[in-house]
């Protein structure tokens, strides 16, 4: 009895105390900084700072500190009803789907689906089996108490524009401006497609930006790290034309991109020749790590293989005659090389 007794107590502390409280995590295959504070309902931002990370990069095995809100009742009731949330569902990232489709189904806008999701800092970044909030269907939220109607939101004052240039994406013109991508699209609400703005488009920067200079390179290279250290995970895995992506044992060429990518956040269609027309077409002879290259082995003027670029020399790719593996970029692939693209 006495067991009991101090067992409810501990329970009861915990449910009441209103502290958070640590618990500790093991890294798997497969997982990524995002998906981890997704699960835990914390940011990314959060862990890094609770295990003092540089960078976005995890390995299986590491053990990280998470540290979950209690829900404690000390604290006195606010003298104002707090804001209603819009009710929410959950929604499963499918083949071919893009925020901006989905908020469409939905009949919301991409900047209140961002709202629903702040974790998602990138449309493009996205990938198959992907959980996200979206609103309630009409007629499923919960009846509320008779409440005057809110005053309509004003979106926050412009603080100048900005004119897009080559190369640019809305997720990358939010961080250099240092506000949210669902900011920057309610200050524009004419942009009902994020993938959609073309060079020399204007458009509105929301108040409180500021500019962060374009050549600050530490983002992208601690992606593209992520990248290839996710693609490292799998050296050995042997060649299969046309393996599942769902499979981490077997690969052709794209399924191990689609693979390493998605685990970092980033949706490619499933071929190689897809994947070459997505992203930022660049010069051959301006690749950088992470970065995809595009080969057309067989000289008929089709793309038909798709690796990783480690570095100017070195590729990371799934190849018939070696499965995952490196390979030198400047002996038998460079003559074969016939596009480049940068997604990151």
């Amino acid at each position: 009895m006495k067991k009991k007794v101090i067992a409810g107590a501990l329970v009861t502390s915990f449910m009441f105390s209103g502290h958070a409280y640590a618990s500790d995590y093991t890294v798997k295959s497969g997982d990524s900084l995002w998906k981890i504070a997704t699960n835990h309902q914390v940011t990314v931002n959060n862990i890094k700072t609770w295990n003092n990370l540089k960078s976005d990069i995890i390995f299986p095995g590491q053990t990280l500190s998470l540290k979950a809100i209690g829900t404690g009742t000390s604290k006195p009731a606010p003298t104002q009803p707090a804001p209603s949330q819009p009710a929410s569902s959950t929604y499963t990232i499918k083949a071919g789907d893009s925020l901006s489709v989905i908020a469409r189904n939905h009949q919301t806008s991409l900047a209140d689906l961002l709202k629903l999701n702040p974790a998602i800092t990138d449309v493009n970044r996205i990938f198959i089996g992907q959980k996200i909030n979206v609103a309630a269907a009409s007629g499923t939220t919960p009846s509320q108490p008779s409440q005057p109607a809110p005053s309509p939101s004003k979106p926050a004052p412009a603080t100048g524009t900005y004119t897009i240039k080559s190369g640019d994406n809305l997720s990358s013109v939010a961080s250099r401006h240092n506000v949210t991508l669902s900011a920057l699209l309610t200050a524009n609400p004419a942009i009902k497609d994020a993938n959609r703005i073309s060079i020399g488009q204007v458009i509105v920067i929301p108040g409180n930006a500021t500019s962060t200079p374009a050549g600050d390179q530490s983002s992208w290279q601690a992606k593209a790290d992520a990248i290839i250290e996710t693609g490292k995970k799998y050296m050995g895995a042997k060649y299969l034309y046309g393996a599942s992506t769902n499979r981490t044992d077997a690969f052709d060429c794209s399924s191990y991109t689609v693979r390493v990518f998605a685990e970092n956040g980033i949706n490619l269609p499933r071929t190689s020749a897809q994947q070459g027309n997505t992203g930022k077409e660049i010069p051959l002879s301006e690749i950088r790590k992470g970065d995809l290259v595009f080969f057309d082995t067989e000289g008929d003027g089709v793309i038909n293989h798709v690796s990783i670029v480690m570095d100017s020399n070195t590729l990371l790719h799934a190849a018939t005659n070696t499965g995952v593996a490196f390979a030198s970029y400047n002996t038998y692939w460079k003559p074969k090389a016939v596009k480049a693209v940068r997604v990151l």
